[in-house]
């Protein structure tokens, strides 16, 4: 039986509200709805209004969060094999996995209420991951031993977190705000959801979890204290998500119709042969969609399956690789992981990310890695390669020793040029 009290009163002015906006045209009404559903179990976890809250009502949303949760997440995977078959893009739908997947692991060591044991576990596997990441992304290499290593001294520093938990979680605080603010995190436009998900949002979590068990005491952090360190830390966590996805998604502009074509079907929209979902501006231009079949843009040949964008005026500006493709005579990094292809309104080249080393006007230029992109911020590399809009080389790393106009590099390092082609001094 619902019980009517304060809570179950708030929740149906919350809905009202929302149904008008919805009648009004706001899409922005679901999140009232949603604000609704949530705010008598959020109430609950902040340790508010537990007046209203019994034993019964506390183990059905135990029982039904786990329930939704299985729901959610087999959904969002059936979701992804049938865009794979569909050929579309599925990366913030890895990403909705990961973040649910961290959020579940995360919530799931705190709540055991085995604070300094959580610490050492979330921090360990941050070290685990980086590891990881770099080895499947780099193979076996000289790279890739280098990023173990990196993995390997993390776990060591998060073991020592059971000797010295409270000396530990300071300097993992101190390393979190370093990071932030040292690799520009806060300007969301440029940073990485990655970064944020599997290092900085672990790392202030670890931190945490250590300082509250660093005697050993967990009885004496009440329930309230605990509600609230942890609901700010997931409050500040869905906070930065949504900036991310909303902020970081690209140029903000007014968005038109959306079409889907089913698979195996084929439309020509304004010259280019679309398939799937076609998204439109308001002034009835192309604004995304994915080749039916290969197709010739601005002079370049591209495959069936990329994802193709085009600005308001009409003028091809970047895509998505499906496959591994020489563009221009570099080849390109695809395979479907969402890395982004940019021209210059006449066509010519502007952003790479090479799918294997390559010697570009003499210099030997290193293909993507993922230690530059999650580092990037901190020691100004991203992995790419740029280009001038006349087609000099801009910015490439290194993939071996190099000398430079007298100068010597060492694989890794930035290079950069000016329009003519002349070394511009290292930053």
């Amino acid at each position: 039986m619902i019980k009517r009290d304060k809570i179950f009163y708030s929740a149906c002015g919350l809905s009202g509200v929302g149904l008008i906006l919805a009648f009004m045209g706001y899409d922005l009404s679901l999140l009232l709805f949603v604000a609704a559903y949530l705010l008598r179990p959020a109430l609950h976890e902040f340790g508010l209004a537990g007046q209203y809250v019994d034993e019964r009502q506390l183990e059905i949303h135990s029982r039904s969060g786990n329930l939704a949760f299985i729901i959610v997440m087999l959904s969002i995977v059936g979701m992804v094999f049938w865009r794979i078959a569909d050929g579309q893009s599925v990366g913030e739908l890895h990403t909705l996995i990961g973040i649910g997947l961290a959020a579940r692991a995360l919530t799931g060591l705190v709540m055991a209420g085995e604070y300094q044991k959580a610490g050492v576990i979330i921090i360990s596997a941050v070290g685990l991951f980086l590891a990881l990441f770099i080895v499947l992304d780099g193979g076996f290499s000289i790279v890739s031993a280098f990023g173990i290593a990196i993995g390997l001294v993390i776990v060591g520093f998060g073991q020592l977190g059971r000797k010295f938990p409270r000396i530990i979680s300071i300097a993992l605080a101190a390393l979190a705000v370093a990071l932030i603010f040292f690799s520009d995190l806060l300007q969301f436009r440029r940073a990485d959801l990655t970064t944020w998900m599997f290092f900085v949002i672990p790392i202030v979590t670890s931190s945490v979890c250590l300082f509250l068990g660093s005697k050993n005491e967990e009885e004496v952090v009440s329930a309230r204290v605990r509600s609230i360190v942890f609901g700010s830390l997931g409050i500040g966590a869905a906070t930065v998500f949504a900036l991310l996805l909303i902020i970081g998604s690209g140029e903000v502009h007014s968005r038109g119709k959306r079409v889907f074509v089913p698979e195996g079907e084929t439309t020509e929209v304004q010259g280019v042969s679309c398939t799937g979902q076609i998204e439109y501006y308001q002034n009835g231009n192309l604004e995304f969609c994915r080749l039916a079949r290969e197709d010739t843009l601005s002079g370049q040949s591209l495959p069936a399956g990329t994802g193709v964008h085009f600005t308001e005026d009409g003028l091809f500006n970047w895509c998505m690789l499906q496959e591994d493709t020489e563009i221009q005579g570099y080849l390109t990094r695809g395979e479907g992981h969402g890395f982004m292809t940019e021209f210059y309104p006449k066509g010519q080249v502007r952003t790479v990310y090479l799918a294997e080393d390559q010697v570009i006007q003499g210099i030997p230029c290193a293909k993507f890695r993922f230690l530059s992109a999650v580092f990037w911020p901190v020691h100004g590399k991203n992995g790419g390669t740029y280009f001038h809009e006349n087609g000099q080389l801009k910015y490439c790393e290194l993939s071996e020793h190099y000398s430079v106009e007298g100068q010597r590099f060492r694989r890794g390092d930035a290079v950069r040029f000016d329009q003519d082609g002349k070394l511009v001094a290292k930053k």
